[in-house]
């Protein structure tokens, strides 16, 4: 059985709505980041970046990073086609938009939500981070040709922009801003098994 640890509002939700995609038997256990549950020894130990994700392998073995864990999952339930298989045409478009989301739109959610961290003039960097994202996105939403990210098949890609829409504030606003991500944002939220995921994480 597969361990994930979460929190809501985390990138925890594009695993666990994955995990509900392909119908994997998985324990959920919730770490508590007011009292920084994500901060101890034992987690640390899972991951020592101390973020959620993390996810318990059935072998026992711990992985971390939101998108290889999500990739990983893709790869050990083929028949769910959360991804295309290697050799289509379609793999390399995968890769791409996943890398796209995980590695340039997540990274920038760090100054849109913890300025501080980066310069005295906190303000600035939040308006260059927001602008920033909107750039990001607008890349997403340039791309978009069909229902999906990948045209006409459903991917985890959909899931990950997803989970990336929710943390904007409000996430109406992005959606009314781009019509193309508003629509696979909400095609995503009307799939049941990712909506189990989604519900888990509004609480």
């Amino acid at each position: 059985m597969f361990k994930l640890y979460w929190s809501p509002g985390t990138a925890s939700l594009a695993p666990m709505a994955v995990l509900e995609e392909v119908g994997a038997e998985y324990e959920a256990i919730l770490l508590d980041y007011g009292a920084e549950e994500q901060k101890t020894a034992d987690y640390l130990a899972l991951n020592p970046c101390g973020l959620v994700p993390a996810m318990t392998l059935p072998d026992g073995r711990t992985m971390f990073e939101t998108a290889a864990i999500v990739m990983h999952l893709c790869d050990l339930y083929p028949a769910a086609h959360l991804a295309p298989p290697p050799g289509d045409p379609d793999r390399p478009l995968f890769y791409q938009w996943m890398l796209y989301l995980a590695d340039t739109i997540q990274p920038t959610y760090r100054r849109y939500y913890y300025p501080e961290r980066f310069a005295a003039d906190a303000e600035d960097v939040k308006k260059r981070g927001t602008d920033t994202l909107l750039a990001e996105f607008a890349i997403v939403e340039d791309g978009l040709r069909g229902e999906w990210m990948l045209g006409k098949r459903f991917s985890a890609c959909d899931i990950y922009l997803h989970m990336l829409t929710t943390w904007f504030e409000p996430p109406e606003a992005l959606y009314a801003r781009y019509p193309n991500i508003a629509r696979v944002a909400a095609g995503v939220e009307a799939r049941p098994a990712a909506r189990r995921a989604i519900d888990l994480h509004r609480g």
